[in-house]
């Protein structure tokens, strides 16, 4: 069977068509487009994002395909789009407070999407994750206290720790039974009392795994037992995958909302991580939550722009019709690197995202020096990836690839893939 073939066949095994009651539609290797009185989405189209000022194909010139930043081709959910729209045509943009629909649409997506009761009173706005991030940093951490980071990880975690003078500490995690685990016995050997916050990255990019309950529970408990402060990055939540649920840290019981911090955002699962600023804290405790909210307020970070709120409060009020078809399309594309991989013994394996858009490839057969490895996907194929070295150790041998795209670019770049490791 020829590539092309064998990835469309394999798309459509692996792909499941969602289509809302009521609704005429059609279902095309995964790809739901509504009809009617809807507004229509087709996520096999190829949009043309030049003269947008993209990140992400800034880096991908000269017919490379860009398949790196965690930021989807996809057109952004329509119902925010409509939201935008509708308020940009009321013409005038002053000066705006956060209105209580922001808090409320919070409140109402944690309980419906995660199962989480959080009062109204816990929840802050957050002028974006890792600016965020950084804010609890200068909050809860004096330069020179130590803040441990699960490796391979998001890289700003531990790269703006070290701008603000705080010492990242690595506790990498361990393949175990075929899957990525916390190496609590790793905690335990680097402890000692400059120890001041750990951050959680759940569900965990890049290697996509929602942790268990259990596994929070015992990161929860041993954090308590340290005084260690949880700073959850949680952006990925609501792209679980397969039919998995996602466990907010802090909904887990008193010993975990004491301790914990989540920072969301409804920018990734939404498509619109160019509304920067778009974010939200929950903070349980009291004490933690004013001094918070202190912090943000000395350094003028609380007010939320127009787009902001209009985007979370559609995003998040809405039927998520929009994001569960994009999840269904995204399951199919990694169905398509799966199934390829699988039948081109090219020595790379992928590990299947639990959640978001991001495959972790294990390319660590190839036995390549990591920036031959890098070059071999930037330049040899023209597949622009992120190197997984970039995460911390761990990341050695892999790297991390976008599917968040349609999925003839998907195919694309599994064929130029393939003949490059055939050179």
């Amino acid at each position: 069977m020829k590539r092309r073939s064998f990835l469309k066949t394999a798309a459509a095994a692996g792909a499941a068509a969602l289509l809302p009651a009521g609704a005429v539609g059609m279902v095309s290797s995964g790809c739901v487009r509504k009809t009617g009185k809807a507004v229509d989405w087709d996520f096999d189209e190829i949009i043309d994002r030049s003269g947008t000022w993209s990140i992400k194909y800034r880096r991908a010139e000269g017919g490379k395909l860009a398949m790196w930043i965690a930021d989807m081709d996809f057109r952004t959910d329509p119902v925010v789009h409509e939201a935008l729209q509708q308020r940009l045509d009321r013409d005038v943009m002053g000066y705006t407070y956060g209105p209580d629909e922001f808090f409320d649409a919070i409140v109402g997506w944690e309980k419906q999407q995660h199962g989480f009761d959080v009062p109204r009173e816990w929840v802050e706005y957050a002028p974006g994750v890792i600016a965020s991030l950084c804010q609890v940093y200068l909050a809860f951490t004096e330069p020179g206290d130590k803040i441990i980071v699960q490796t391979p990880v998001y890289d700003p975690f531990f790269r703006y720790a070290e701008r603000l003078g705080r010492t990242p500490v690595e506790n990498p995690l361990v393949w175990k039974d075929g899957h990525y685990a916390m190496d609590f016995e790793g905690l335990d050997r680097l402890y000692d009392k400059r120890v001041k916050a750990l951050v959680l990255c759940n569900p965990h990019n890049p290697v996509g795994i929602i942790w268990p309950k259990e596994t929070l529970s015992k990161l929860a408990r041993w954090c308590a037992d340290h005084e260690v402060l949880v700073i959850s990055d949680e952006i990925h939540a609501d792209l679980a995958l397969y039919g998995k649920r996602h466990t907010p840290f802090c909904s887990l019981d008193e010993t975990a909302a004491r301790i914990g911090i989540q920072l969301c955002s409804p920018t990734k699962a939404f498509n619109f991580p160019g509304i920067t600023g778009t974010a939200y804290a929950v903070i349980p405790d009291a004490v933690k939550r004013q001094h918070f909210h202190e912090t943000l307020e000395n350094a003028k970070l609380r007010e939320a722009s127009i787009p902001t709120m209009v985007a979370t409060i559609a995003a998040y009020t809405h039927e998520p019709v929009w994001l569960e078809a994009v999840k269904r399309y995204i399951e199919g594309n990694v169905a398509c690197v799966e199934n390829f991989f699988s039948s081109h013994d090219v020595g790379i394996r992928p590990i299947r995202p639990e959640a978001s858009f991001l495959v972790w490839l294990d390319c660590r057969q190839k036995g390549l020096p990591q920036d031959e490895l890098v070059s071999l996907f930037n330049e040899t194929a023209g597949v622009v990836i992120n190197n997984g070295a970039g995460y911390g150790t761990g990341g050695e041998g892999f790297v991390r690839l976008n599917v968040g795209c349609p999925r003839s670019i998907v195919e694309e770049a599994l064929d130029r893939i393939a003949r490059a490791c055939e050179k």
